[in-house]
């Protein structure tokens, strides 16, 4: 099996205030008169008209395991800011989306980033630039799952056990003392629709807007392992739901899932 280099993919800050992107579009060639760019904006901003995005345009490379990889950077120190923004540029949270454009279908526009760690509200992807990395708690290093035999799992959906992340971890010594030691968490990567539990993701990377943030499930995993409980991420991988990026992109009308992202379920992991 292959992993995905999640180094080269998704927005991440390289350094302070320079930002990379990287994604796998496989058949989306330059050569063939396909150009990608992302359109990226300060969330303050995102909702104000007079205010646009900044189009941050991707380079094209081969990649021998998965084909076409697009690619690009943006450096806030420099950038300027778009007419009308005191935020862009500044530490904060920026959401942002791919533009592609198809030699015969002219600009697909919205297309999530499907290898993205953090969403916004709807379709958008997410990066909180000038973040703090969650410090785990220092039992973290020697904490071990119970063997398999003596667990005693509760199996938890968060949208209908306490509706979030913060509600949820109120709730950690009211489950522990029932006696468990392992809590099984029902899909919380991103859907766009809040009714079918987890499973038609739009993303598998990032956890779900209306959850939290990825430094909630952080403390989450954290607080229970405190507890002595176990946390098992229960992911769908066998298909996708209709806004997916590929989906989106190429236009299928089936929802069987990228070969790319079957792999994605070896880089998935609790924290």
């Amino acid at each position: 099996m292959n992993y995905l280099p999640m180094n080269r993919l998704g927005a991440q800050e390289i350094s302070s205030k320079v930002v990379q992107f990287g994604i796998f579009l496989p058949g989306v060639d330059p050569a063939q008169g396909y150009a990608v760019s992302v359109k990226l904006i300060h969330e303050t901003d995102q909702y104000l008209q007079a205010v646009p995005p900044v189009i941050v345009a991707q380079n094209h490379s081969g990649d021998a395991t998965y084909g076409d990889y697009w690619s690009g950077q943006i450096d806030l120190n420099t950038t300027p800011a778009p007419q009308g923004s005191s935020s862009f540029g500044q530490p904060g949270r920026y959401v942002y989306r791919y533009l592609v454009h198809s030699p015969t279908r002219g600009d697909i526009d919205f297309i999530i980033d499907p290898f993205s760690r953090e969403v916004g509200v709807g379709r958008l992807s997410a990066i909180t630039v000038g973040a703090t990395p969650y410090a785990f708690s220092p039992n973290e290093t020697v904490w071990k799952t119970p063997p398999l035999k003596n667990a005693i799992i509760y199996e938890l959906m968060i949208s209908e056990f306490r509706d979030d992340l913060e509600r949820t971890i109120k709730q950690l010594p009211y489950l522990a003392d029932l006696g468990i030691n392992c809590i099984e968490v029902m899909p919380v990567s991103n859907v766009l629709a809040t009714i079918d539990w987890g499973y038609d993701p739009i993303g598998y990377f990032c956890v779900a807007e209306r959850f939290g943030r990825t430094s909630d499930f952080q403390n989450f995993v954290d607080l229970c392992h405190q507890q002595n409980i176990a946390v098992v991420v229960d992911s769908v991988y066998g298909h996708t739901g209709g806004d997916f990026a590929y989906t989106q992109l190429y236009g299928a009308r089936c929802r069987t899932i990228s070969p790319i992202l079957s792999m994605a379920a070896a880089v998935i992991t609790a924290r």
